[in-house]
């Protein structure tokens, strides 16, 4: 059973606010919930000053949120689709009419191909084509098609749980500067990770949890390895 208590925090826009904690303290499960994977029983939501209410997760993107979720071969692709289906899965959906031709009733099929064109070519993700099927790709690259599907919702607060496991170096970086682009666009970025390192180099703000509360909220300054591990096991 999934329980929050005493978890009240805000987000700013032009920050990165990270969030650390020790597995099963419920850090994935409570951005799950905001995003409407998970019922919230009491307490509010609120965006610039508007109560808002996600009861699944259309809600949530319509709000302007995206969620790049932890298991990316699990929860994130389609293994046997192409990359382009795999970037437009989430704007084809929400946006329906995006992909019609004017008055037609036919999928317009150069639009679609340009968008994950585009995404393709921010993230110089690597593939042979935009038809290859993303599960032939490696990880770092399935994880650029991802972060380019949520990307292209042109969302205003932008969810990462874990959005460097088990990818290279290189990948890495091109995933931390469109986080670094969206900060200065006024976006608000929040990141889950379980590498300490990352938290403290890359957040601006940091709550950690333990055991589905908030132990202590970190301004940048005051980020340590240290401090971080001893409010999660509670030292």
């Amino acid at each position: 059973m999934k329980t929050f208590k005493n978890v009240s925090f805000s987000v700013k826009k032009g920050e990165i606010f990270g969030i650390g904690g020790l597995v099963g303290s419920q850090r994935s499960e409570l951005m799950e919930a905001l995003f409407g994977l998970h019922g919230i029983s009491s307490g509010k939501v609120t965006i610039e000053g508007k109560e808002i209410h996600n009861r699944q997760p259309i809600d949530a993107i319509k709000n302007g949120m995206a969620l790049l979720t932890e298991d990316r071969r699990k929860t994130g692709i389609i293994g046997p689709g192409s990359i382009t289906d795999n970037t437009l899965v989430v704007e084809q959906n929400v946006n329906p009419k995006r992909y019609h031709k004017a008055g037609l009733p036919f999928i317009d099929k150069a639009k679609r191909n340009q968008d994950a064109q585009k995404y393709v070519d921010m993230l110089s993700t690597k593939t042979p084509s935009l038809k290859t099927a993303i599960k032939t790709l490696s990880g770092g690259n399935q994880q650029k098609v991802l972060l380019g599907r949520w990307l292209l919702s042109e969302p205003d607060i932008l969810i990462l749980d874990e959005p460097t496991r088990g990818i290279d170096v290189g990948a890495k970086y091109e995933i931390y500067c469109i986080m670094n682009e969206m900060v200065k666009e006024g976006k608000a970025v929040v990141m889950i990770s379980s590498e300490l390192p990352e938290i403290i180099n890359m957040s601006d703000r940091v709550i950690v949890m333990r055991s589905g509360e908030i132990s202590a909220v970190l301004e940048r300054e005051d980020l340590s390895q240290e401090k971080i591990m001893g409010y999660a096991v509670n030292i």
